[in-house]
């Protein structure tokens, strides 16, 4: 099975992403050697739309985003919400921010180079998709006090955001990218909550409702909300049942056996002590509503929505797998 074979490919790049911002002329390079791409560069979310509108008019099949996680969802809301292309394009992730964990799970694998250098020649043969293709859902973020809709593929909050903030304080301020970055920031984190270390086990009250039921409130310690399978470094913190796109993992203040738990957890294989009644909570849901007095991180971003929150599934986009 093929896509788009004789139709152009669009690429949008974000030159101030992670990777890119020592990499680009190298990588502008190589895509500019491959006729089938029509490479358009961005300097701010402004230019997302004219960039998208110009993609749609030449009738791409293919769209191919080179930054962050923080500039696909960007685009890709845009794209949602937009309403400028006839047929919805097959997306392909290159791994050119500082996290890439949307690329990891759906997109183009390796090195920002390696990546590019693969897609590209991808492009330059028959595009074979069978096997490479994967389904997922945006998360379509709305704080309810502000007009505003965000997207994104994953969703943090409480420890998380303590993590967050070191990683880009004492990890990417020296270089450190990808997922040991990642790793790095998160034993620091969850070696700070399990020695209840103040500057990392920042609990926070959350009240959340699923799929329309009614809210109930939990001490949180870590919240992780997200439409992808694999996390950063392999991480598959979910094992929650049911059919909803959106998958929820709360673990509460108290929770109990929190090392070993956790290190169970990450690996996707939530051991004996992951229960309700010990303080780990996972489930797969349609819907989200939560409120909290705290900071939110999407895809990188940080919010602080200052009320209550509703979390929904977009349409699924297909995504090329390299």
């Amino acid at each position: 099975m093929t896509t788009g074979q004789g139709n152009p490919v669009g690429l949008i790049s974000n030159p101030a992403s992670g990777h890119n911002r020592d990499q680009f002329d190298r990588i502008r390079a190589r895509i500019e050697r491959c006729p089938a791409i029509h490479h358009i560069v961005t300097h701010s979310p402004a230019d997302i739309r004219g960039a998208l509108s110009s993609l749609a008019a030449r009738g791409i099949a293919v769209l191919a985003i080179n930054g962050g996680d923080g500039t696909s969802s960007a685009i890709l809301g845009d794209l949602l919400d937009g309403g400028l292309f006839q047929e919805t394009p097959l997306i392909a992730l290159l791994p050119g921010g500082t996290a890439n964990m949307n690329a990891g799970d759906i997109g183009i694998r390796g090195s920002l180079a390696r990546a590019t250098e693969r897609f590209c020649r991808w492009c330059e043969g028959p595009r074979e998709t069978r096997g490479k293709l994967a389904r997922r859902p945006l998360l379509r973020v709305s704080c309810r006090t502000e007009q505003t809709v965000h997207y994104g593929m994953f969703l943090g909050a409480g420890a998380i955001i303590q993590g967050t903030e070191y990683a880009h304080r004492e990890i990417h301020a020296r270089g450190l990218r990808d997922d040991f970055s990642l790793a790095l920031g998160t034993l620091r984190t969850v070696w700070g909550v399990w020695r209840d270390d103040p500057a990392f086990n920042r609990h926070v009250a959350v009240d959340i409702a699923l799929d329309g039921a009614g809210a109930t409130r939990h001490d949180t310690l870590i919240l992780a909300v997200s439409t992808l399978q694999r996390l950063a470094f392999g991480m598959r913190p979910f094992w929650g049942s049911g059919p909803g796109p959106i998958r929820v993992t709360l673990i509460e203040q108290h929770c109990t056996r929190f090392a070993r738990t956790f290190g169970s957890i990450l690996r996707g294989r939530a051991n004996r002590h992951a229960t309700p009644e010990a303080g780990y909570r996972s489930h797969n849901t349609h819907r989200v509503c939560l409120s909290l007095d705290g900071k939110l991180n999407l895809d990188g971003e940080i919010l602080t929505p200052g009320g209550a929150v509703d979390i929904s599934a977009s349409r699924a986009l297909e995504f090329l797998r390299l």
